[in-house]
C-alpha cells in the first residue's frame, strides 16, 4: 500500500513526511522528559498527518473504517458535551479539554500511518519510546531515592504518583524478561544479554520501590500464566528434539525470575497488605459500612457510587470532565472530594464519560490494535509480538485499579504502542518498508 505518486518521492510532500517523522520521534521520546516539548511536537506531527491524509492516494486507507469509528466517537462527544455543560456548569470550561484528551487515543491512527506496516519503523519507534522512559528515570531519580525505596519507603521519583511510574517499571520488566527469553532461544551477543539483564533488574527494583499493588498483581498473574502456558506446551510438544530443552530451560528461567522477584517483594508486600487487612476483611464479610476510606476502601466506595451513576445514564454518559463534579455530589467525606477527582478505574471512567457507546468505541479501536499486533507472532518477530501482547494484558489489568487512560501515562502508551498494532492492522506487515523516509 505504499503510495506511487512521484510527490511522495520528492518535493514538499516528502519534506512533510520527514518533518512528521522527526516530530513523532520527539513526541515519543520527550513526553516524560519535557511535556512542553512533546506537546509542541504533537501539534507538528498532527498537522503533518492531516496534510498527508489529505494527499493520500490510496482510498483503501484514506476512507478506512477506523476513521468512521473516530467520526462516530467525536459525534458522541459533541452530543454529550451539550448535556454536560448544562448539567455541570461549574466545570463547563474543562469539558472540551478533557474530551480532547480521551479523543487523543485515536492518535494511534496517525502513528500507524507513519509506520505504515514497516516492522523496522515499528521497532525504531518502540525503542525511542523505551529510551525516553530510561532517560527520564536517569534525570528524575537519585541515589537517595533508590536507597529510601530499597529500605522500605514508597518512592515516586517526582512523577504524578508512584502508580504511574510503576506502570513503566512494569513495562521495562516485561521487555527485559522478553529479551532474556529471546537470548535463551538464539545465540545472542553478550551485549544483548547485558541489556536484557539490566532492564529486568531495573524493572524488578522499580516495581519494588514504587509499591503499587495493582502492578504486583498484574505481573504476578502474567508470569504465572506464562509458566502454566509454557509447561502445558512442554507436555504437549510432539517434536521433542531441539525444542523441549529450550522450552524447559525457558520454564526454569521464568520460574526463577518469579521466585527471585517474589523473594525481593515479600517484605514490602507483607507490609502493604497488612496496611489494608481490615479493609479486606470488611469487604469479604460484605459489610460496606465498615469499610474505611483507605487506599482500597476509597476504590470500593467510589466504584459502588460510580456504578449507580452509570445506571442513570448508561448509553452516553455524563461527559469527560464530569467525574470530579460527580464525586463532589457523592456521599463522601470532604477531604476525599478535595483530594480525588477520578474513580481509579479506567473502564468506569469511560463509562461515566461516554457510556456504553463510548466504551464500545474504545474497545473496537483496541480490538483492531490487538488484531494487528498478533501479526507479529510469526518469526522472526515473535518475541516482539509476545512482548507487546503481554504489555497489553498488563495494561488491561492495572486499569482496573487506576484511571491511567485519563492521564498522560496511559494515553501515550495507547498512542505509541497502539499505533504499532494499528499500523499492521491497516497496512499489513511490510518487511521491506523503510524506517523514516520513502
Amino acid at each position: 500500500m505504499q503510495p506511487s505518486n512521484k510527490e511522495t518521492q520528492s518535493g514538499w510532500l516528502a519534506k512533510n513526511h520527514a518533518v512528521g517523522w522527526i516530530a513523532l520521534t520527539i513526541y515519543a521520546f520527550a513526553w516524560l522528559i519535557n511535556f512542553d516539548v512533546s506537546r509542541s511536537a504533537e501539534s507538528v506531527f498532527i498537522l503533518c498527518f492531516a496534510i498527508a491524509w489529505f494527499k493520500e492516494a490510496d482510498p483503501a486507507f484514506k476512507w478506512h473504517k477506523v476513521f468512521l469509528l473516530l467520526l462516530a466517537f467525536v459525534v458522541l462527544q459533541i452530543g454529550v458535551y451539550f448535556f454536560a455543560v448544562d448539567r455541570f456548569p461549574n466545570v463547563a470550561d474543562g469539558q472540551v479539554k478533557a474530551a480532547r484528551h480521551i479523543a487523543k487515543l485515536f492518535l494511534c491512527i496517525a502513528v500507524a500511518w507513519w509506520i505504515r506496516g514497516s516492522v523496522k519503523a515499528a521497532k525504531y519507534l518502540l525503542l525511542v519510546f523505551i529510551a525516553g522512559i530510561l532517560v527520564s528515570l536517569v534525570l528524575n531519580s537519585s541515589v537517595d531515592a533508590w536507597r529510601a525505596g530499597l529500605a522500605g519507603s514508597r518512592v515516586d521519583f517526582g512523577y504524578t504518583n508512584a502508580q504511574h511510574i510503576a506502570f513503566y517499571f512494569g513495562l521495562l520488566l516485561i521487555m527485559g524478561v522478553g529479551w532474556l527469553f529471546k537470548c535463551v532461544g538464539v545465540s545472542a551477543a553478550n551485549y544483548e544479554w547485558g541489556v536484557a539483564l539490566a532492564l529486568t533488574l531495573l524493572g524488578v527494583a522499580g516495581v519494588v520501590v514504587t509499591q503499587t499493588r495493582a502492578v504486583w498483581l498484574a505481573l504476578g498473574l502474567i508470569f504465572l500464566g506464562l509458566v502454566v502456558f509454557s509447561l502445558l506446551r512442554l507436555l504437549m510438544q510432539s517434536r521433542p528434539a531441539g525444542l523441549r530443552p529450550k522450552l524447559l530451560l525457558s520454564c526454569v528461567f521464568l520460574i526463577g525470575v518469579v521466585a527471585l522477584t517474589m523473594n525481593a517483594l515479600a517484605p514490602v508486600i507483607e507490609k502493604r497488605l497488612l496496611d489494608e487487612h481490615e479493609v479486606v476483611e470488611a469487604i469479604a464479610a460484605g459489610n460496606m459500612e465498615d469499610v474505611p476510606f483507605s487506599s482500597i476502601g476509597i476504590r470500593v466506595h467510589t466504584w459502588s457510587y460510580a456504578l449507580d451513576k452509570i445506571q442513570e445514564r448508561p448509553l452516553a454518559g455524563w461527559g469527560a470532565k464530569s467525574r470530579g463534579a460527580l464525586i463532589d455530589e457523592g456521599p463522601f467525606p470532604d477531604w476525599l472530594k478535595d483530594r480525588f477527582g477520578h474513580f481509579h478505574n479506567s473502564y468506569l471512567e469511560l463509562l461515566l464519560a461516554y457510556g456504553v457507546l463510548g466504551l464500545a468505541a474504545i474497545a473496537i479501536l483496541t480490538a483492531m490494535i490487538l488484531k494487528g499486533t498478533v501479526t507479529l507472532l510469526t518469526k522472526p518477530h515473535k518475541h516482539w509480538g509476545v512482548g507487546l501482547l503481554v504489555s497489553w494484558v498488563f495494561f488491561f489489568i492495572i486499569n482496573v485499579f487506576e484511571s491511567y487512560v485519563i492521564f498522560n501515562s496511559g494515553m501515550y502508551f495507547f498512542v505509541i504502542v497502539g499505533g504499532v498494532g494499528m499500523s499492521f492492522y491497516m497496512f499489513g506487515k511490510n518487511e521491506n518498508a523503510r524506517t523514516v523516509t520513502r
